[in-house]
């Protein structure tokens, strides 16, 4: 933050700690991008190696934030905003406290360069963390008839989910792959205990057009056994290629992709604001140890949107 803030050539018209909003307060057009990374996985310091950039956050997002900078710098009007908290669960956020400020009223699309492998990602799947109890009995584990053994209880009621097939959604010409994984497994004391409690969390990405609720309704259905408690319910966003300034977009990117995940395209839309992801970023070296991003890819989409904001 304090980077971006020596950066940016002016004073921001938002600025709480956390988010950053700099620019043309009268833009119908926001880029965004978040300056959180997962953790490091032995990857810093970056460094500049043949014709890519190698380092924590290389792809997902430090060349996207990279790029809105040099706009900034060379004055491209649009509103630019710059937050903290991404990479965790969204009641975390900063951007609820941007939308209440007012700051960006007014705005017609969200750009999130978020990494697209510079091409256009249109809206973003759901994301729902959930975890599912199993109760048993303890006993001792020569006579395991005395007691219920709960991950057996698991191991039976999440059987179905084994053999769970991805279930496509199409929307405007569009494939999203609904999916739902389970993520981790606890339960058992010692070897000589029949368990009485087990559990599992499950993950499950919904596609737009289902709403939180209908996607937690959705999942009970997928799971009907065990006892669930929703984590966080992050929502969906709808693709928005109807928006003028998307289509004006497209005209210079005419390559477009479902986002087979979830980013902050979806807090936009929660607040009637169309969004889309387009970013420099490769996708298949996010969260990588070995991130890194095509050095071509930060010329391109610096161009295609300084094209675009003029």
């Amino acid at each position: 933050m304090d980077v971006v803030r020596s950066l940016l050539p002016g004073a921001p018209l938002y600025d709480d700690g956390e988010a950053i909003v700099w620019g043309d307060a009268g833009s119908p057009v926001v880029l965004a991008g978040h300056l959180d990374t997962v953790p490091a996985q032995q990857n810093l310091p970056g460094r500049i190696e043949g014709d890519a950039v190698h380092g924590l956050g290389a792809s997902d997002m430090k060349g996207g934030v990279a790029v809105m900078l040099e706009l900034a710098r060379d004055s491209r009007p649009a509103r630019y905003v710059f937050f903290t908290r991404e990479e965790v669960a969204l009641d975390e956020s900063p951007l609820p406290g941007v939308f209440a400020s007012g700051v960006l009223g007014g705005v017609e699309l969200a750009v999130v360069l978020e990494p697209t492998n510079a091409i256009l990602h249109a809206g973003c799947l759901g994301n729902l963390q959930a975890r599912v109890d199993f109760q048993g009995e303890s006993a001792h584990s020569a006579r395991p008839w005395t007691g219920s053994n709960a991950i057996h209880a698991l191991v039976e009621g999440l059987a179905p989910l084994a053999q769970l097939e991805p279930f496509d959604v199409e929307l405007d010409g569009l494939v999203y792959r609904e999916v739902l994984s389970a993520v981790r497994v606890e339960g058992g004391i010692a070897a000589n205990v029949v368990p009485a409690r087990a559990s599992a969390e499950l993950n499950f990405r919904f596609a737009p057009g289902r709403s939180r609720e209908e996607a937690e309704t959705r999942l009970r259905e997928l799971v009907p056994e065990g006892e669930l408690h929703v984590l966080h319910n992050s929502p969906s966003a709808p693709p928005a290629l109807g928006n003028p300034l998307v289509e004006r977009l497209r005209e210079l990117v005419p390559d477009v992709a479902p986002k087979q995940a979830w980013t902050p395209v979806a807090q936009f839309a929660e607040q009637d604001i169309d969004a889309i992801n387009y970013g420099p970023g490769a996708t298949a070296f996010a969260h990588r140890q070995d991130e890194q991003i095509p050095i071509a890819n930060l010329h391109a989409v610096y161009e295609t949107l300084a094209r675009f904001l003029s």
